[in-house]
C-alpha cells in the first residue's frame, strides 16, 4: 500500500496543534484554579504550547503499538517528568529565562516538575493515544485530500510564523 504523505502531513500537523492547544487549556485552567486569574500561558501568541506537542510526539515515537492504558499512564508519567526537567534547563539556557516553576507545588522535583503534573501528563497521554491519535487517523482518511493539504499547510504556516516571531522576541530579552 502506497503511503499518502499529504494525509500523513495533515495528521501530524493536526495532532501538533491539538496537543499544544490541550496543553494551553490545561495550563490556563491550572492558573485559574490555583490563583483565580487568567494568564495566557506559553511562549506563542497562538493558544498552543509546543512543548506538549513535542512531548506527545516523543511518546508516540516510543510507544508505536497500542498498549494498555495503565502502561501508557505509568510510562508517560516517567518520560514526561524527564522531558520536562530537561526541557526546562534547555529553554532556560537558550532563552535565559525560566518559563515555569513548581516551587509552590507539592511533590516538586527541583522546582521544574512535580509528581502531580507528571500524573496529569500521564492522563493526557492516555487521552492522546486513545482519543486524539485515532481521531486524527479517521479525519485524515475521511477528509478530501485537497482539504488535508490546505488545512495542514495553513496550520503549519501559522504555527511556524508564530514560532519564528515569538522565539525571536524571547531571544531579544
Amino acid at each position: 500500500m502506497k503511503k499518502n504523505y499529504t494525509r500523513i502531513f495533515f495528521r501530524y500537523i493536526f495532532e501538533f496543534t491539538a496537543a499544544g492547544f490541550v496543553g494551553w487549556l490545561y495550563e490556563v485552567a491550572t492558573v485559574w484554579i490555583m490563583y483565580r486569574y487568567f494568564d495566557n500561558r506559553g511562549m506563542l501568541y497562538m493558544p498552543i504550547i509546543p512543548i506538549y506537542s513535542v512531548g506527545a510526539f516523543i511518546l508516540l515515537a516510543l510507544l508505536r503499538k497500542k498498549r494498555h492504558p495503565l502502561f501508557i499512564f505509568l510510562f508517560a508519567t516517567v518520560v514526561t517528568t524527564i522531558f520536562e526537567l530537561g526541557a526546562s534547563y534547555l529553554l532556560e539556557f537558550i532563552f535565559h529565562e525560566q518559563f515555569w516553576t513548581y516551587e509552590t507545588w507539592y511533590f516538586s522535583i527541583l522546582d521544574r516538575s512535580s509528581l502531580i503534573s507528571s500524573a496529569i501528563f500521564g492522563v493526557l497521554a492516555v487521552a492522546y493515544f486513545y482519543g486524539l491519535h485515532p481521531l486524527s487517523g479517521k479525519l485524515s482518511e475521511k477528509l478530501p485530500e485537497p482539504v488535508c493539504l490546505g488545512t495542514g499547510a495553513f496550520m503549519a504556516g501559522a504555527i511556524a510564523t508564530d514560532i519564528v516571531i515569538s522565539f525571536g522576541e524571547h531571544l531579544k530579552k
